[in-house]
């Protein structure tokens, strides 16, 4: 069976996360006796991958498949990551649950696409994955951390031109994307995600849904029910969480932990701005040509 690699950050992430999870023990970092206050909100944007570069890793691909014969741009994921719900509660605002339930809080990024869609249809043809990212026995691959991708066919190549090579990427990307969840890991055994959670349950028991233990039972309840009982039980919950200040509280717990992180990071980070600098200027220039 032939890779199905869909967006730019997915390949490293969408299983690279579920790797990390499983590889790191419990209570791995620290809390922090001096907290950075909001040092979440500078993580979460550390993980996200440049727009910029991404929108030129389209654009190389989508050349390079072009010269192969094939009519394809892969999708650019919008992946955010929320470590709010790394630690199993996915933001959710009470306008949020006015206006599509529990949708917000549901998995994002690129999907695999339907058999009979047009995409579909190019990742069924063997020539199309091979020229894409090389023969599955001979494809090059590139390791970082633990961590591997497919450096072969056109995403290689498009690796190589915005991110000047595959490892390069894959710091930019998933790693940058995984490597704050030991950080959720251990703040999710901290005390103060107990107190929120007890909190939110208090406040859910004054309500016509009392017998939530947690917002993801809450969350898996509407989802499963749909309909109007989704978005019934996505306001009460989101309102709890207002009034009881859920998320703000599980900020402060991060915060804690984050801010030890990001220290232990420090030297990768400063070395994944100046990768994701070189790759907007690479995409840029790689735009500007194209115009010509």
């Amino acid at each position: 069976m032939h890779k199905k690699i869909f967006g730019a950050a997915v390949l490293v992430v969408g299983t690279g996360a579920a790797l990390a999870a499983a590889a790191i023990p419990a209570a791995s970092v620290t809390a922090s006796p001096e907290p950075v206050s909001g040092i979440i909100r500078q993580a979460e944007a550390y993980a996200t991958a440049d727009p910029i570069a991404e929108k030129g890793m389209q654009e190389a691909v989508r050349l390079c498949m072009a010269k192969a014969g094939f009519d394809y741009a892969p999708p650019i994921s919008d992946l955010t990551l929320d470590l709010n719900g790394a630690i199993g509660f996915k933001r959710l605002t009470v306008d949020a649950a006015k206006a599509s339930g529990y949708a917000s809080t549901r998995p994002q990024g690129p999907r695999e696409p339907a058999a009979e869609s047009a995409d579909g249809k190019l990742f069924a043809n063997p020539a199309f994955t091979d020229a894409l990212t090389g023969p599955d026995d001979t494809a090059p691959k590139a390791t970082v951390g633990g961590m591997g991708t497919s450096s072969g066919g056109c995403r290689g190549e498009a690796m190589t031109q915005i991110y000047g090579n595959a490892e390069h990427y894959m710091l930019a990307t998933g790693i940058a994307y995984n490597s704050f969840f030991p950080a959720s890991l251990s703040a999710s055994g901290d005390s103060g995600i107990t107190k929120a959670v007890t909190d939110w349950t208090a406040c859910m028991k004054e309500t016509s849904y009392a017998s939530f233990a947690n917002p993801q039972q809450a969350a898996d309840a509407g989802s499963a029910a749909g309909g109007q009982e989704e978005f019934r039980i996505a306001v009460t919950d989101a309102v709890c969480r207002d009034k009881t200040g859920f998320h703000t509280a599980l900020d402060k717990v991060l915060d804690k932990y984050l801010t030890t992180r990001m220290q232990e990071l420090a030297p990768q980070i400063e070395q994944v701005k100046e990768i994701r600098r070189a790759a907007a200027a690479n995409a840029a220039r790689l735009a500007a040509a194209e115009s010509k």
